[in-house]
């Protein structure tokens, strides 16, 4: 062998591998740099699309601002904090790309519409990965349950024992939730639909005695408003009534397989649900003919449709903070009711029939979500529920 070659191409050799250790160092580093300015806020939120829509429900949710100061931002709950996982989640993410390209939600309008499917989705997969991305934050081996809000509390102890996970309660935490699409829920539709409308409209019949012939429920709160609440909600609770798990002396001779069959369940809760309640009155100039006369017979039906809850007594300030820390993971916001339908809005129902509601469930004569929360509901001061519905009585205004 010709030493002369070996010892010239030893140093050559130790060069080159020395090129290309930095060219993957440059590679690597420039990479990582890149993923890691592609995963901030400012960069999720630099189109439109995201500015507009996901972000303005973010600023206004505990995560973007809460008495701690500690914020989460869009990577924190949608990107894995590992490696691996964060790759591969980058990866996916290019699809987002061409979404972004072919302008598939580049208006309010197409972004409404496809809001049920995203958000499906990201629940998906949350729950297939036992809401990762939360627990980065949130675990239940460290929660200090007595420091928690009463019924949150007892459904964190529950969903311990039960093995939920975070996404099974905690939808809409960080973004508004999509709007339930009753008919969609019901399956029905065209013909189908207006046939299950027309026979549910003369059901009601019935039932306007005491609901109201627009089921706006009644003032001194005797009657639940029941116009507008969704088909989940509405089925599950008539079939507590025939089953006799929620008891109501004036339903029972209304609820029997004779008189309220399961056909007939299904169109009277169609019916119902898709009476949407004014809270206000248009303008006068609606109520007037073509030829110019005032439609007095117009206006006071119109009157009769409108949902105008009072304002009841009670501290707003006191009432919002209790309401937002006790009862707004479950029935929303500003008491909207819950995505699925399976939980109801308070807001638009009568405050005495709520407060009536209240009592039963403390005296156990009504089951709130468990047996247990009775004592929960024992805990309210009056003064403190009084607060709560003052709260909701204006949330509709």
């Amino acid at each position: 062998m010709n030493s002369k070659l070996f010892i010239r191409k030893k140093p050559i050799t130790l060069i080159g591998s020395l090129l290309l250790v930095l060219l993957g160092v440059v590679l690597w580093g420039g990479f990582n740099t890149t993923m890691e300015a592609t995963n901030t806020l400012k960069f999720c939120i630099s189109c439109h699309e995201m500015e507009n829509t996901v972000y303005q429900d973010y600023r206004h949710s505990v995560h973007a601002s809460n008495p701690s100061g500690v914020r989460a931002s869009c990577p924190d709950c949608h990107v894995p904090k590992e490696w691996f996982p964060k790759v591969v989640r980058k990866i996916q993410a290019s699809a987002e790309v061409y979404h972004w390209l072919a302008g598939t939600i580049d208006t309010q309008e197409k972004f409404a519409a496809r809001r049920p499917y995203l958000a499906k989705r990201v629940w998906t997969t949350m729950k297939n990965n036992d809401s990762q991305e939360c627990r980065n934050c949130h675990k239940f081996d460290s929660m200090d349950l007595t420091g928690q809000a009463r019924f949150a509390a007892r459904i964190h102890r529950d969903g311990m024992a039960e093995g939920k996970t975070c996404i099974d309660c905690h939808k809409g935490i960080a973004h508004q939730l999509p709007a339930a699409d009753t008919v969609e829920i019901a399956g029905l539709q065209g013909a189908e639909l207006k046939e299950a409308l027309d026979y549910g409209e003369e059901i009601n019949e019935t039932c306007a005695g005491c609901h109201g012939e627009n089921a706006q429920g009644s003032i001194d709160g005797e009657y639940p408003r029941l116009a507008g609440m969704s088909i989940p909600y509405l089925s599950k609770q008539l079939h507590h009534f025939k089953t006799r798990d929620r008891l109501n002396i004036p339903m029972v001779p209304y609820t029997n397989d004779r008189e309220l069959p399961e056909d007939d369940i299904q169109a009277i809760v169609q019916y119902i649900s898709s009476i949407k309640l004014p809270t206000r009155l248009s303008a006068l100039e609606e109520n007037t003919d073509k030829d110019g006369s005032f439609d007095a017979l117009g206006r006071l039906e119109e009157s009769r449709a409108i949902i105008n809850i009072a304002r009841y007594p009670g501290n707003l300030d006191s009432g919002k903070r209790a309401y937002r820390k006790e009862c707004a993971t479950c029935h929303g916001r500003a008491g909207e009711g819950s995505f699925d339908g399976m939980i109801p809005p308070l807001t638009g129902q009568h405050s005495v029939y709520l407060k009536r509601q209240i009592e039963n469930f403390r005296k156990s004569e009504r089951v709130h979500d468990a047996p247990g929360d009775a004592e929960i509901f024992k805990q309210f001061g009056d003064s403190e529920i009084d607060d709560i519905l003052a709260f909701l009585s204006i949330q509709d205004d």
